[in-house]
């Protein structure tokens, strides 16, 4: 009978714990639950979307491919605009999206339309990581300096580290000071742009090289002893 009674006891005792604290109980599991399965729904619809956004992407880059030297025709720059235009309305959370707005940009810009391409990079540079965000931002710089506002375009690159970046950075800011008619910067640019080149980034190094020997003072200047010029004087 003690038994029957303890058992009895701790049924009460069950019945009243769970009207204190049971309902509580249950929707703290039920939202952990939920949150998993959310989660799980989330992660596996994201990865969905983003294959469908390559998707598109890979049918925009390949009507987008001309050979060097040639332009896109209109039927082609419909079809890219077309398909950019789809990235950023259905998929506007993946980097795609962003590739289709800066290619957006750049027909914007071949048509001299630097406000739209303003807008469009703007656009993306949205929700851009931090890789893709650094060639917006120069991309955008030379909007800036294309009309007009060339020390605009020279602060926007004065950033603190643009990683991988620093030397495609240093460069514009050198051909920006060029177009100031500051030499003396655009030397000191070039050659922090050479100095952090890839290594093996042999074609940017030549041009930078040829950038840095221009506005070189003329005490770096070495004479060419082949110069029939010199024996002149």
């Amino acid at each position: 009978m003690a038994e029957h009674l303890s058992d009895e006891e701790q049924l009460d005792n069950f019945k009243r714990w769970f009207k204190e604290n049971g309902l509580s109980t249950v929707v703290v599991v039920v939202l952990a639950a939920g949150g998993y399965f959310g989660w799980d729904f989330w992660k596996s619809y994201s990865e969905k979307t983003a294959q469908s956004a390559s998707i598109i992407y890979q049918q925009m880059m390949d009507t987008a491919m001309v050979d060097p030297g040639e332009s896109l025709n209109d039927s082609q720059k419909d079809q890219v605009s077309e398909l950019a235009v789809q990235l950023k309305n259905d998929y506007s959370r993946t980097q795609y999206a962003r590739y289709g707005a800066m290619l957006l940009a750049r027909l914007a810009a071949e048509e001299g339309d630097l406000e739209v391409a303003a807008e469009q990079l703007e656009w993306a540079l949205k929700g851009a990581d931090e890789g893709l965000s650094l060639v917006i931002k120069l991309r955008l710089a030379r909007i800036e300096v294309a009309q007009g506002n060339i020390d605009a375009g020279i602060e926007m690159l004065n950033v603190k580290d643009p990683k991988t970046m620093n030397s495609a950075y240093a460069e514009a800011r050198g051909d920006f000071y060029l177009m100031k008619g500051d030499r003396e910067a655009a030397h000191t640019a070039y050659l922090e742009a050479l100095q952090s080149v890839a290594e093996n980034d042999n074609q940017s190094r030549s041009i930078i090289e040829l950038k840095l020997t221009y506005v070189a003072p003329a005490s770096e200047l070495v004479p060419d002893p082949t110069d029939a010029s010199l024996g002149d004087s």
